[in-house]
């Protein structure tokens, strides 16, 4: 009977369902180094360890689309179809995404936590507060209206914190997007 690596094993069945050859893509791991950890033929260093339970537990950021034209929606091509085609067959991702100015500005950023095509799509029929826009511009105004470029990205869900969270409350706190009127709350940290 071969003896396994309890941790290690834990790791690759829980987050890569058993699949070796999944953990090393991820973790920049072997496949046999991975085999040989789980089998006991090596002891794995904390170094590596830590590296597996790091890439096991945090969620990987996928590009879906960056700075996507977005063209306003026809009679024949509606605003829901538009957004789909820009979201590639990930309308049911969980993430970030991002609405651009003509000038490709960051005018706002959004979380969505599990279907990105319905969140986007109320988002960006949203109307702009009065006060944002030039004076000049005298007609209501929708995000739609201003809205040039779009870019998301997948963050799946972790139940070790909600990572995306992190992320848009950093980009709103340095960015400051004009059509956010929250932007981001970072708690201090007192380990300093």
């Amino acid at each position: 009977m071969v003896s396994r690596n309890p941790i290690i094993e834990y790791l690759i069945d829980e987050y890569y369902g058993g699949d070796t050859g999944a953990a090393a893509r991820r973790t920049g791991q072997t496949r046999q180094q991975i085999e040989w950890w789980l089998k006991e033929k090596h002891q794995p260093n904390k170094k590596n360890v830590s590296r597996l339970i790091y890439f096991s537990v945090v969620p990987e950021f996928k590009v879906i689309t960056e700075f996507a034209l977005f063209r306003r929606p026809t009679e024949k091509v509606t605003l829901r179809k538009r957004l789909s085609l820009v979201l590639k067959g990930h309308e049911k991702a969980s993430g970030l995404y991002a609405f651009y100015d003509s000038m490709a500005n960051l005018i706002y950023l959004g979380k969505t936590d599990g279907n990105m095509l319905n969140e986007v799509y109320q988002q960006i029929r949203t109307q702009i507060p009065a006060g944002i826009l030039p004076k000049a511009v005298s007609k209501t105004a929708r995000r739609l209206d201003v809205v040039r470029y779009i870019s998301a990205y997948s963050v799946p869900p972790s139940e070790h914190g909600d990572h995306a969270k992190h992320v848009e409350a950093l980009i709103l706190r340095i960015s400051k997007p004009r059509l956010n009127k929250n932007l981001g709350a970072l708690r201090l940290s007192t380990n300093v």
